[in-house]
């Protein structure tokens, strides 16, 4: 079965992404969420990642080039804002939840060069 979120979670992230951006002056907020499984503390997990400055972006790049999943990490370390740090911090959660979602916060733009 396909968990998914309520509308009335939806709307209390989107309310918690708008307090986010205007007290931190951010552009773009990136709600992330994990559906918690038997035996873990909570239902649902819940971070809050902004957009990777150019340091954070280099330094993710740098460390991708050894190790992909500690260069994740550490870009998860790097960007998160708030919410629940276990996202980060308990590698079950990191491995099999944030890891496969993270990487899209350094998705790259819709764009191309024009051949003259």
């Amino acid at each position: 079965m396909v968990q998914e979120l309520s509308l009335d979670q939806i709307s209390t992230i989107k309310a918690k992404v708008d307090e986010i951006k205007k007290a931190k002056k951010l552009k773009k907020v990136y709600p992330i969420y994990v559906f918690g499984e038997e035996g873990d503390e909570k239902e649902l997990y819940l971070g809050y990642f902004g957009t990777p400055n150019i340091v954070t972006f280099s330094k993710f790049l740098s460390n991708s080039k050894k190790d992909e999943v500690t260069a994740i990490r550490q870009l998860a370390r790097d960007t998160f804002l708030e919410g629940d740090s276990e996202l980060v911090e308990d590698e079950g959660l990191f491995l099999y939840g944030l890891m496969g979602q993270i990487q899209n916060i350094v998705a790259q733009r819709e764009g191309g060069i024009v051949n003259l």
